[in-house]
């Protein structure tokens, strides 16, 4: 999530926009004219096949930002973003961003980071689709989603959304659920999943 000064700031400068559920937001392909902070709701972020399912890569919640690598680095978007429920975005384009980075310097250094740490979160999805059972990558991919809020954090997600996400079956991801749940670590409900405690899934991951 952003500094509590530096969303204020995004909020008064760039532009607010609504999307319903399943919404397409950017395309692969798109250019990028801008990127994207999340106020209110989750975005998934992946690539449609030519059969047209889309390949899940991750769930952008409320306070996180998406779109900064192809925008900086000014070339074609290559995922596809799509409204996982009702969500309010802030459009950060040239103009927006210009006035925000002469504002507070320190706004450069904070995407350099968030484009470092999204970078970083690929290289463990490799690293753990090779080396880690689904319920440890259940594990690691839940602790990745609720950031620094554990105890109590609700995660906007469907089990086949876990699924996608992680590459597994919808009957592998729900015995791992299953397990987590048997152990009082989560809570599945109806497109939401709340972590009881995150040390013990810390743990899980760690085993």
């Amino acid at each position: 999530g952003l500094p509590e000064a530096v969303r204020r700031n995004l909020l008064s400068r760039g532009q607010a926009r609504s999307f319903t559920k399943g919404q397409i937001i950017q395309q692969r392909g798109d250019a990028a004219n801008e990127f994207w902070y999340v106020e209110t709701g989750s975005v998934q972020i992946g690539r449609y096949g030519i059969d047209g399912r889309l390949t899940l890569f991750t769930l952008i919640g409320a306070g996180e930002t998406f779109g900064e690598l192809a925008f900086m680095g000014e070339f074609s978007r290559t995922v596809d973003a799509i409204a996982g429920g009702d969500c309010t975005l802030i459009r950060i384009g040239d103009n927006e961003l210009a006035s925000l980075m002469n504002s507070d310097p320190a706004i450069t250094r904070l995407l350099l980071k968030t484009m470092a740490l999204t970078v970083q979160e690929a290289i463990n999805l490799i690293e753990s689709s090779r080396n880690l059972t689904v319920l440890q990558r259940l594990a690691q991919a839940l602790l990745q989603l609720c950031g620094d809020q554990q105890d109590g954090a609700e995660i906007m997600a469907t089990q086949q959304d876990l699924a996608d996400l992680l590459g597994v079956s919808r009957v592998s991801l729900g015995k791992a659920m299953s397990t987590l749940h048997t152990s009082a670590i989560v809570e599945p409900g109806y497109g939401v999943v709340t972590i009881r405690d995150g040390t013990a899934l810390r743990a899980v991951l760690a085993s």
